[in-house]
């Protein structure tokens, strides 16, 4: 193999290294997409108002909070959070904020009965609980609620 043929392979081989996509951020995709379905699954439950499902999707922490006020069963979970106001319809992700430990999605979203309202921005807080994610905050406006 001549010198040329070298050089070539070489600069093949290095424009191969640069610009194949890390393994870092193939793994930050990926475990963005795993947080992203928490938070499709959350808003399915907020869309129907059936939150029995949702339970599982709570960090320890907002179930111990939910705990904390009265309410720590999967049926006084789903019966507060099913009562609440207000209810949406329609959400789309405006930004996705990640860390290492959490990952916020900022929504905006469509309250019932006023499609052509002003949105509500929704903001919910995904944490890493070992290998899965899970819902540990939410914020509707200025004002910070259990999720």
């Amino acid at each position: 193999m001549g010198r040329g043929a070298l050089v070539g392979l070489g600069g093949a081989l290095a424009l191969g290294i640069i610009g194949a996509p890390s393994a870092v951020t193939a793994q930050n995709s990926v475990e963005v997409a795993r947080a992203r379905q928490v938070v499709e699954d959350y808003t399915a439950c907020e869309r129907t108002r059936r939150f029995v499902a949702c339970w599982a999707l709570l960090s320890k922490r907002a179930q111990a909070e939910w705990a904390r006020q009265g309410r720590g069963t999967v049926a006084d979970y789903a019966d507060a959070r099913s009562a609440a106001e207000p209810r949406y319809v329609d959400f789309r992700v405006m930004q996705i904020r990640p860390s290492p430990s959490r990952i916020v999605f900022v929504m905006e979203a469509t309250r019932s009965g006023a499609p052509d309202g002003p949105r509500d921005r929704v903001e919910y807080a995904i944490l890493r609980e070992g290998d899965r994610w899970r819902m540990d905050g939410r914020r509707v406006g200025q004002s910070e609620t259990t999720p």
